[in-house]
């Protein structure tokens, strides 16, 4: 919801208060060049940067990243902004987070700052966080200082965890006891509040509370900031393996905890994702600590369930590649086949565990170094992975194998190589006794010339829509010369001294009217006011920014530009009195006509 302030027009929402000095000197503190440097590839053109937009699909770069005026802005899609708007779109934070992270990247602490400035709202479900925290150190305790947890370590020393390891991902072990967490954490806390934390379970028949995890090494589950929102439960005796039972078994969905959405080691993996743009998916818990035994660090795994679109949602705030490393027998296959569709918009590449194992079991029979090697250097394409996988079991069935190369047809002709896509060919070929490769080939090249006359009809339909340009695209005269203007008030606190003494004086264009009644109050734009702007009031406020005037203001410029101003808009106004002559000249209206014209004659006068 919009609504208007002297400021102007602004976003509806709640911004918590920040002391705004403290928000410039973070902003003014980072390099905008260096932050989105980190997930774009930034390429020096003169005084810009510039590279493919991350917000829109675009194979010429349009992207624009200007170092002296720490702002950015791609001519495609129009978007524009600081340091803050930047990390906003592509992290889909708040204002708020998004000062958090430049701060946290800068070094400058900002929790305390910001207390002194606001109230924090109490989040609701602080109780829960509380609990789970407590929960994980519990378990994490009984794993290290008790004679059962001493077993359990020999456990997962044999399977090549260590206690660095151990520390690193807060692995815990809940005792072999029915309610040993429920009567730890029942002095502390409300009955209510820990049976809404997803840890116990009460017994109809005995009316009597249950700790969920019994006899199983804890493996915390934590969100993006780290905090502690659920646990998973692996069994390790040797009775329980041979009864078995369910190998892991997970928190059941709180408020805290969506299993269809959380993914495992994600707030650690992070920084390594938006550093090097890519992630490995795994299955397990095992396979992501074994890939990080390996120095992969940019693991995450979907906590044993199959991937969702919110796990897709939640990866794309990070990473533009993913590392498919799921385990290698028929049902990680299947799951891989299955992910392919959801990571559409992703560029997806496979890595094929040999022997049907996972990278915990790769890793068990062979050594660090081997499976990082594997999950480095033995990715394939999608596309090859799908040519293996779609490859019908009876070769011998040659309406199987038409079947096959119409379907694996379809898939090669969206390669954008031509020679990746003659590699596939030739591997489709190898593959079928009763195809050669132009038999192949021809398949494909038909599938070529329908992605191709697709292609043209939506160019033609995208031809015919009209959309409303950027603001940098659609600038008239009036606008432009208003823009010089407001860019001489941004940059020589004289001249707008000059402006309050005037008294009244407006801008023609709404969102230079709203900045300059800011400019006026206050005496600057910062980001956090700018931040409360509509989109097309901070789009203007950086179109001009890109003003490219000399630094020093000419004799008799101001008054020049607004002479220009005031005389285009005069212009304006004649065209819309002509045309109001005309269409009541067309509607019989003699005198409605005749008053216009009167009207017009006085103008014209006027401005001789």
């Amino acid at each position: 919801m919009k609504y208007k302030t002297k400021m102007g027009l602004v976003r509806g929402g709640d911004l918590l208060a920040i002391d705004k000095k403290l928000i410039s000197e973070i902003k003014n503190s980072v390099n905008i060049v260096d932050v989105i440097g980190e997930v774009v590839s930034l390429t020096r053109a003169g005084r810009n940067n510039i590279g493919l937009c991350p917000f829109h699909k675009e194979k010429t770069p349009s992207f624009n990243v200007i170092e002296d005026k720490q702002f950015f802005h791609c001519f495609g899609c129009g978007k524009s902004g600081d340091v803050y708007k930047f990390l906003e779109e592509y992290r889909q934070v708040s204002f708020l987070e998004s000062v958090h992270l430049v701060a946290e990247r800068a070094g400058i602490p900002l929790q305390d700052d910001v207390q002194q400035t606001q109230t924090k709202p109490q989040n609701p479900n602080q109780i829960l966080i509380d609990i789970h925290k407590d929960a994980a150190k519990f378990y994490n305790a009984v794993l290290k200082t008790t004679k059962e947890g001493q077993e359990a370590k020999n456990y997962l020393a044999q399977r090549g965890l260590t206690d660095e390891l151990i520390d690193y991902f807060n692995i815990g072990l809940s005792p072999n006891e029915p309610d040993f967490l429920y009567q730890s954490l029942a002095k502390r806390y409300d009955e209510n509040a820990l049976m809404a934390s997803g840890l116990f379970n009460l017994s109809e028949r005995t009316n009597r509370v249950y700790d969920a995890f019994q006899n199983r090494i804890m493996f915390p589950l934590t969100d993006d900031s780290g905090q502690v929102v659920a646990f998973s439960g692996r069994i390790w005796t040797k009775e329980d393996l041979e009864n078995k039972q369910a190998k892991y078994k997970n928190t059941r969905s709180t408020a805290l905890f969506n299993k269809s959405y959380e993914l495992y080691h994600l707030d650690k993996a992070r920084p390594v994702m938006l550093k090097k743009h890519e992630v490995y998916l795994m299955e397990g818990f095992m396979d992501v600590i074994a890939a990080y035994r390996a120095g992969i660090e940019n693991a995450v795994a979907s906590m044993g369930t199959a991937l969702t679109p919110d796990h897709v949602r939640h990866l794309k705030r990070y990473a533009k590649k993913v590392i498919l490393t799921y385990d290698g027998d028929n049902a990680g296959q299947n799951a891989i086949a299955k992910s392919l569709e959801l990571l559409k918009d992703f560029n997806v590449e496979i890595v094929r565990v040999p022997e049907q194992m996972d990278p915990d079991e790769f890793i068990q029979k062979n050594s660090p170094q081997a499976l990082a090697n594997l999950l480095e250097n033995n990715r394939i394409s999608s596309t090859e992975f799908l040519i293996h996988y779609l490859k019908p079991e009876n070769s011998d069935n040659l309406q199987a194998e038409i079947a096959y190369v119409e379907q694996i047809s379809k898939i090669i002709a969206q390669s954008p190589s031509i020679t990746a896509q003659n590699s596939y060919i030739n591997m489709v070929a190898d593959l079928l006794p009763d195809f050669d490769y132009y038999q192949v080939e021809q398949s494909v090249n038909s599938e070529r010339l329908q992605n191709r006359s697709n292609l043209q009809l939506e160019a033609v339909k995208q031809r015919v829509t009209v959309v409303e340009l950027p603001i940098s695209k659609n600038i008239s005269a009036i606008i432009k010369a208003e823009s010089q203007l407001m860019h001489r008030l941004l940059t020589h606190d004289y001249l707008l001294n000059e402006f309050r003494n005037r008294g009244e004086f407006t801008f023609d264009t709404q969102e230079l009217q709203a900045l300059y009644d800011l400019l006026v109050q206050q005496g600057e734009v910062n980001s956090y006011d700018l931040a409360q702007f509509d989109d097309r009031t901070r789009q203007m406020y950086y179109r001009v920014l890109e003003e490219n005037l000399p630094d020093e203001i000419a004799n008799n410029e101001i008054e020049e530009i607004i002479d220009k101003r005031d005389r285009l808009l005069r212009e304006r106004d004649l065209q819309k009195q002509s045309k109001l002559i005309r269409e009541s000249s067309n509607l019989g209206d003699v005198d409605a006509a005749l008053e216009a014209l009167e009207d017009l004659i006085a103008q014209k006068r006027n401005m001789e």
